[in-house]
């Protein structure tokens, strides 16, 4: 199956610190130089969960969950239900798009929904089991039903009690062909893998989030016409917008096994896209983003005309260059690009259900303790920090969607695998969630990366890096190498049906030659490998931790989620050329949309 991280005009138009544990580097040094420079610290913040009052929505849930509950455990049901869970997202979201000056889009939405999660059977086999990899829904679990915007309860009661119905019956029927698919299994298939742990419940109270978005409206909305103006200042520029959003979400779960819990979020986000055209119909594409959790957070106006400037000159300087040619051999993938990088085709083969289900590839399963990265690196996924360097981190989270506390997990140490992404869906060895249970309204809960942190034990300035690239390029005799500073995003393939591959798509790549010619900008590149082999190329890293910021599509919908890694020495990563279109550019330039747009 593909998992994707998008960030671009597509995703437009659809989209203190605290010491490590023992034996691994406190999280706030980012590696020493291996050739005796003093290490760089980077500051990560763990954010604390504020004690607030609960809502009347939360107590109307309970109550609902309780009588509903008792009928799928009485006598007149045809299979007892021994677990049932309501957790209801309220979301207000603002949502504006500017393109070449002009307004195209400024409203505010509010919408609620409820995620009905109905388990029959036993916690070792339930309706949940995956059968021929499908995780749903039609299984009983996550249904995204519209509820009222008014904390009605015998409008929510009638709501929940037909969608319970409903999640119960296809419960039911799951769990028969679960059953018949098992007795067809034949013995010996591997370990046995638990469908739920009921765990410990969770009482956790946050004060519910708000945020007023009137100002919010007013102050952006100038802002927006005037860099979405200043990013389509050029012919060049075929299509373009910027868009702003600020969602707030309050989050309320309860479970019949006395879980309650009332969480919060606020996230905000300002997306650039340009789109252009190379003369051999090459379409070409610049994407930036800020994210956010509070307003102050955001950049300043400076910054955001700074930034659409940037974008538009770059995508002006790609339409002019050269198109790569395949290639292998020594490269750098500088931070953000290296976070893409691991969480594409590392954290996705961690997520806990791909490790229990036959037709996933499993690369790690089977690897607990043993080598898969270099000795220099370590791994951990921790939603619980929530800056880094003063940079909010969207992967941030107190509680999962299943009720469990989200901590700190460390999946690599000195290159050794340690453990995977866990939901209450076991995975063997392990006996609990380690809270990485995660969906998007009217999905099935899986396990999904939150904040994947890779750290090098062994780093080295970024001039040094680079000086390493062009000793390793002339070591191997080619005419150059690669630095790749930005990357849209990408895909991987986890399971069997297809290789074990990955292909991520990067935008801004440069050459670098070993007899000191300036770098020279190429374009319709695609990185393409394996994991395994890929891994055993990275030779070192800088030291300086590079942010990704962005939302990833995978079987339980798209979640926010951050990827942080230094940039990688590569000495071997492979290449191809990007499949385009060979329509020919616009012949007349687009007619003038604005008084603030000015011509080139």
């Amino acid at each position: 199956m593909m998992r994707a991280t998008l960030l671009g005009l597509s995703a437009l138009l659809t989209l203190g610190c605290r010491p490590g544990i023992a034996g691994q580097p406190d999280p706030a040094v980012w590696g020493a130089s291996s050739r005796g420079g003093e290490a760089k610290k980077v500051r990560i913040e763990r954010a604390e969960a504020e004690e607030g009052e609960e809502a009347q929505v939360l107590a109307m849930l309970e109550r609902e969950l309780e009588r509903n509950f008792a009928q799928l455990q009485g006598d007149a049901v045809e299979e007892p239900a021994y677990y049932l869970g309501y957790e209801l997202t309220d979301r207000t979201e603002l949502w504006m798009v500017a393109e070449a000056g002009a307004m195209l889009r400024d409203q505010v939405d509010r919408d609620r929904a409820v995620d009905v999660d109905v388990r029959v059977g036993s916690e070792e086999l339930d309706n949940s089991h995956a059968v021929d990899g499908d995780y749903g829904p039609g299984n009983g679990l996550g249904s995204g039903l519209p509820i009222s915007l008014g904390d009605d309860e015998l409008s929510l009661a009638q709501g929940l009690w037909i969608d319970t119905d409903a999640q119960y019956q296809q419960a039911v029927a799951s769990y028969r062909e679960v059953l018949s698919a098992e007795q067809l299994r034949s013995e010996g298939d591997g370990e046995s893998h638990p469908d739920f742990s009921l765990g410990e419940p969770l009482t956790h109270v946050e004060p519910e989030a708000s945020m007023d978005l009137a100002p919010i409206r007013a102050q952006y909305r100038g802002v927006l016409q005037e860099v979405s103006a200043e990013l389509a200042a050029d012919d060049a520029v075929l299509q373009s917008n910027v868009t702003f959003s600020a969602v707030v979400d309050n989050t309320y779960f309860v479970d019949s096994h006395g879980a309650r819990v009332q969480t919060s979020s606020t996230r905000l986000r300002i997306l650039y896209g340009a789109i252009g055209q190379a003369d051999d119909g090459m379409t070409l594409q610049r994407t930036a983003t800020f994210e956010a959790h509070l307003p102050d957070q955001l950049p300043s106006v400076e910054t955001l005309m700074e930034t659409a400037t940037r974008l538009r000159d770059e995508l002006v300087a790609l339409r002019n260059a050269p198109v790569a040619d395949p290639y292998t051999g020594p490269a750098i993938l500088e931070g953000r690009a290296a976070g893409v990088f691991f969480h594409e085709i590392f954290g996705h083969r961690l997520e806990g259900h791909r490790q229990k289900d036959d037709l996933e590839g499993q690369t790690f399963t089977d690897m607990i303790g043993k080598q898969v990265l270099p000795k220099f690196l370590d791994v951990i996924d921790d939603p619980t920090v929530s800056m880094l360097g003063g940079v909010p981190l969207s992967g941030h989270y107190f509680v999962d969607d299943e009720g469990v506390r989200s901590r700190r997990s460390v999946l690599v140490e000195r290159g050794k695998l340690e453990g995977f992404l866990l939901s209450r869906s076991l995975v063997s060895p392990f006996r609990k969630s380690n809270g990485h249970g995660r969906r998007e309204p009217g999905n099935q809960v899986v396990a999904r990366q939150g904040n994947l942190i890779v750290s090098s034990r062994r780093s080295m300035s970024a001039k040094a890096l680079r000086k390493a690239l062009i000793e390793e390029v002339k070591r191997q005799k080619k005419p150059y190498g690669l630095v790749f500073k930005d990357i849209e995003g990408g895909y991987t393939i986890t399971d069997r049906s297809g290789p074990q591959a990955f292909k991520v798509q990067p935008l801004m790549v440069f050459r670098v030659y070993p007899d000191g010619r300036p770098d020279e900008l190429v374009r319709g590149v695609e990185i393409v490998g394996t994991p395994l082999s890929a891994f055993e190329t990275i030779v070192a890293t800088d030291d300086t931790p590079g942010i990704f910021n962005g939302m990833c599509g995978a079987e339980s919908g798209w979640v926010p989620v951050s990827a942080v890694s230094p940039s990688l020495l590569l000495r071997g990563i492979e290449i191809e050329r990007a499949m385009h279109e060979r329509e020919k550019p616009p012949l007349l330039p687009p007619p003038p949309t604005s008084t603030l747009r000015r011509s080139r």
